[in-house]
């Protein structure tokens, strides 16, 4: 599976004007809203190994979702040059964590080894 980078591009001061609300050059969000998935008390329930990260770890997440909408809108703009905006909707109905890089044993913290043995 192939990785596509989320990172939204910085915007031009012209740019950051068209906005519906105005945004200033070096506070626009780096990473779009809709992406962050938050795990709350009833999911870490689910899946337990939540628990054992830090921020700033990194882990894969494999996921199962149905896809609950889809639409595109083409609205004209004052420059002429009318873009379609598109938008697809997933529902994720099943989901995994995993820590991205695996530490060899001996590079382990005595609790990250015990995590480690509990799951084989």
């Amino acid at each position: 599976m192939n990785l596509i980078d989320m990172k939204l591009p910085k915007k031009t001061k012209k740019e950051l004007k068209e906005y519906d609300q105005p945004v200033r050059e070096g506070e626009q969000d780096q990473w779009p809203y809709g992406l962050k998935l938050r795990f709350e008390t009833e999911q870490v329930k689910l899946i337990p190994s939540l628990k054992d990260y830090s921020v700033g770890d990194r882990v894969i997440v494999s996921a199962e979702a149905k896809v609950t909408e889809v639409r595109m809108v083409e609205r004209q703009s004052t420059g002429g040059d009318a873009k379609p905006q598109y938008a697809v909707e997933l529902q994720i109905e099943q989901i995994a964590c995993e820590p991205k890089v695996k530490k060899p044993a001996e590079k382990m913290s005595p609790k990250e080894y015990r995590i480690m043995r509990e799951k084989k």
